[in-house]
């Protein structure tokens, strides 16, 4: 609709010389030359700024739908290849599952390539519903259920969440929680999933040492749960960019981690959505802070 809009005024921005033009012959006809003069400046001023205004807003119409094509091919590029390994590894249990008659899967074979059919299905599935989420969120049609939390509870889901990921890729994980933190008014769910965005960055992106700290506390009516690692740090001309949609430090490096680039883009927009913001920062020493801030309940 937007476009179409654009589209609209861009044409009659164009069109309106045309008419002027028309309109001054008319007068050149008619009306004596100081006056055909004064309206002919008039016209040519006219003219240039309806050219002008004409041209600037077609460009920008031509790339927003030039960045929204970009938009589209990058979402089913990443999407697909995500989508891809999960996929691959159920087909092939599966096949494994259906074995060789000739060499019937042992019983310990067969409960190992169902555990494993789960936790891709677990995977496939979590990847699903972080889409529609960052879909809802994007369009404004998300949802929020928020009533007064304990920060203690929101932070207990998330690293009962992030448990599986901190023993199978060894993190070490450490938690400040200071017990008088006042409560939030937040949804528990999405909260507590923001925090285990910034906890699943911290372990893929942290570093060889793997070491990941979640830090809370509150100042100034503010509640602040901040995840730190000691990975490379994010370069200064990246931040501003690395809550975008899609948008991966280092695209090429990437690669060999899983994700679909929307982690942060989703915790910016929990933040938001609970009236507070998202941060990032270098730590002293090496590593990165990222920091999500809420208002304290009054």
């Amino acid at each position: 609709m937007r476009f179409g809009r654009n589209w609209f005024v861009a044409s009659i921005l164009t069109i309106a010389p045309v008419v002027a033009l028309v309109v001054l012959g008319i007068l050149v006809l008619a009306f004596r030359r100081e006056t055909v003069d004064t309206t002919l400046g008039i016209l040519i001023l006219s003219f240039c700024t309806a050219l002008s205004v004409g041209a600037i807003t077609l460009l920008r119409w031509y790339k927003r739908a030039s960045d929204l094509s970009q938009l589209q091919l990058d979402f089913l590029s990443k999407v697909s290849h995500e989508f891809k390994t999960p996929l691959t590894s159920i087909r092939l249990f599966t096949e494994t599952l259906a074995g060789d008659a000739e060499r019937p899967l042992t019983d310990e074979q067969r409960q190992h390539c169902l555990r494993m059919l789960q936790g891709e299905t677990g995977r496939l599935d979590t990847m699903i519903g972080r889409l529609l989420d960052f879909g809802r969120m994007e369009a404004g049609r998300m949802s929020y259920d928020r009533q007064p939390e304990t920060v203690q509870s929101v932070v207990d889901a998330a690293l009962q969440a992030f448990e599986p990921i901190r023993i199978r890729d060894g993190v070490q994980l450490d938690t400040t929680l200071p017990p008088d933190l006042p409560r939030v008014l937040a949804d528990h769910t999405m909260l507590s999933q923001a925090i285990l965005n910034l906890l699943q960055n911290a372990a893929k992106y942290g570093g060889d040492d793997r070491a990941v700290r979640l830090d809370c506390s509150a100042d100034h009516g503010m509640v602040r749960m901040a995840v730190l690692d000691t990975g490379p740090g994010i370069p200064r001309w990246e931040r501003g960019r690395i809550f975008e949609r899609f948008y991966r430090l280092d695209d090429r490096l990437s690669r060999r981690q899983e994700g679909s680039g929307l982690g942060l883009a989703i915790v910016r927009h929990v933040a938001q959505a609970h009236g507070g913001r998202v941060t990032v920062r270098d730590r002293e020493g090496g590593g990165s802070e990222f920091a999500i801030l809420v208002p304290a309940c009054l």
